[in-house]
């Protein structure tokens, strides 16, 4: 799967109740989603607004320069995007929970990784270190 807005779990549209302004987001099931990338300015009604839930981009607050379109299917933003690649009838707080899971993982992966870097190079100084002492002996 593709990692663009459309794929992504934190998609959502927003309404605002006209008597106290609450927002109210949903998430876009997958014939929106279908939609959205073949018309996508017609893949949800105007009184929507499409945005992400995390709130990396909203459309309610800045319209790019090539409108719904550019914004739903385009890439991710390098470094300020939070992707999570969409699961029908997943709700959006256990899409961040397993993201955040996710992401803990990697991180303990990568450490892993530089620790067991770190013991091979203390295991061939060592080795090194007896050699030489061994000559020397």
């Amino acid at each position: 799967m593709k990692a663009i807005c459309r794929n992504c779990q934190f998609l959502a549209k927003e309404y605002r109740e006209e008597n106290t302004g609450r927002p109210l987001s949903f998430s876009l099931d997958e014939s929106e989603r279908k939609l959205v990338q073949s018309d996508s300015a017609h893949a949800v009604k105007n009184f929507y607004s499409l945005k992400c839930q995390l709130g990396v981009w909203d459309e309610g607050v800045s319209q790019p320069p090539g409108g719904r379109d550019v914004t739903v299917n385009m890439t991710p933003r390098k470094n300020s995007c939070f992707f999570f690649p969409y699961h029908s009838a997943m709700l959006f707080d256990a899409a961040r929970e397993l993201q955040k899971r996710e992401d803990e993982n990697r991180q303990l992966k990568r450490s892993n990784m530089y620790t067991r870097i770190g013991l091979w190079i203390a295991a061939g100084a060592l080795a090194v270190n007896a050699v030489i002492a061994y000559f020397k002996a």
